[in-house]
């Protein structure tokens, strides 16, 4: 296959080999290489999840679990604050390389102490801090790194590919988990999932050093420069509405829907955890079609394609929250994960295309930090809330606020008048 690297530069036009659809950015050896990369170590941390938490059911010790996913949300909250101004600083590649190194010693560490039996919960949730700073790290880089390897026509379809992966890699982690945990037990069976982002790292090193545009030292230091993507967004407006929009559906409804959805599937449908578990299903089923069918949907404008299918996900949860029918709301599910893949996609295309590339990190640090800063706080409120009612009155209510602001959103003539970049693959 004929490398389409050296037949468009970065910033330029469309390689001879250009076509539509998503083969398109697999034409490039060094992102072909990174989204493989991904794959496996996708797959490798649903393994690693898994495993810890069968290990932690069955071994009667919550707590192991507990301090691990502590110290891990704890690292990437902590890291997403300057990860993004690293990235900006020394380049995608370098901080993908790092972010990985700190990830395979993390998993590591924890496989080893679960062989070992277990018994130092602080070296555990030192390995889950260690992990959480990993990801914090590696989210904006990876974020920027598409930036770096493809042109801007691409990047729709490169992140359609991106969420495929992590949907197929959802499904297939967790089963895998399920199936190693039975046959070689919990310490090989994390072992193995620590592989995962141990061949990522060497496929990105084999991938090799690729070019990246100039980005003079400021003389600044790291937090002052950090604080330079709050900066972009706050002066721009479709940034920090449509960051503070998806930061108020996250809060009401997506966070929250983890805890709202299961007895509210109980109470309305009955059947308990089986029901809720083909509901999630279905969501799974339909992020796969979202993710598969978003370029097709390239003559939407992108604003009005984001928050038009935020507006449509917040009113199907509302509408799992009443339904009464099964079937229905497996087909409800079923378009929610495929809209709310979609629009995910589509976000993340546009702010890689239309941010400046030396602020990509920074700002895809903020949106990050905001999407996973408001989700322990949303489950948080989620057992006082039900002081005021059923769970499923509560995510009916979630759902019709977040609703009104995504719809509003699409009405911000900032958001609803962004374009596609001219000729986007998808």
């Amino acid at each position: 296959m004929v490398d389409a690297e050296q037949e468009a530069p970065r910033t330029g036009g469309t390689p001879r080999t250009a076509g539509t659809g998503l083969r398109v950015p697999l034409r490039r050896r060094r992102f072909r290489l990174l989204y493989a990369g991904q794959c496996l170590s996708r797959t490798g941390d649903f393994v690693f999840q898994v495993s810890l938490a069968g290990y932690a059911v069955t071994a009667g010790d919550p707590a192991l679990l507990a301090y691990t996913l502590f110290g891990q949300a704890t690292g990437t909250v902590l890291m997403l604050l300057v990860g993004g101004a690293l990235a900006d600083r020394f380049g995608a590649r370098r901080v993908m390389l790092w972010a990985d190194a700190a990830r395979v010693l993390a998993t590591a560490g924890v496989a080893a102490q679960v062989a070992a039996g277990g018994r130092h919960v602080w070296a555990i949730a030192a390995c889950g801090l260690l992990l959480g700073l990993g990801d914090g790290a590696f989210e904006p880089a990876f974020t920027l790194a598409f930036t770096e390897l493809l042109p801007k026509t691409e990047l729709l379809a490169a992140n359609a590919l991106q969420s495929i992966a992590l949907r197929t890699a959802g499904i297939a982690g967790a089963a895998l988990g399920g199936v190693l945990l039975a046959a070689v037990g919990a310490g090989a069976s994390l072992a193995l999932g620590t592989a995962g982002f141990a061949l990522a790292l060497g496929l990105v090193l084999v991938a090799g050093r690729w070019p990246t545009a100039d980005r003079p030292a400021s003389g600044d230091g790291l937090l002052k420069e950090a604080t330079g993507g709050l900066r972009y967004v706050f002066a721009h407006r479709w940034l920090w509405v449509s960051i503070g929009s998806f930061g108020v559906s996250v809060a009401l409804v997506v966070a929250p829907a983890k805890a709202l959805l299961p007895p509210a599937s109980a109470d309305v449908l009955g059947g308990g955890a089986g029901t809720y578990s083909l509901l999630v299903g279905s969501q799974a089923a339909g992020a796969l079609l979202g993710g598969l069918l978003v370029g097709r949907l390239r003559r939407i404008p992108p604003g009005v394609l984001v928050f038009g299918g935020m507006t449509v996900v917040c009113a199907g949860f509302a509408v799992l929250g009443l339904s009464s029918s099964v079937a229905a709301s497996v087909g409800v599910a079923l378009l929610v994960g495929a809209v709310l893949s979609a629009a995910t996609v589509a976000w993340a295309a546009t702010l890689q295309s239309r941010v400046p590339g030396e602020l990509i990190g920074r700002v895809s640090s903020v949106d990050w930090l905001i999407s996973l800063g408001v989700s322990p706080l949303a489950l948080v409120a989620v057992p006082h809330l039900l002081g005021f009612g059923s769970p499923a009155a509560v995510l009916v209510v979630a759902s019709v606020v977040a609703l009104a602001v995504s719809a509003a959103t699409v009405l911000v003539p900032d958001v609803r008048r962004l374009a596609w970049p001219a000729g986007s693959a998808a």
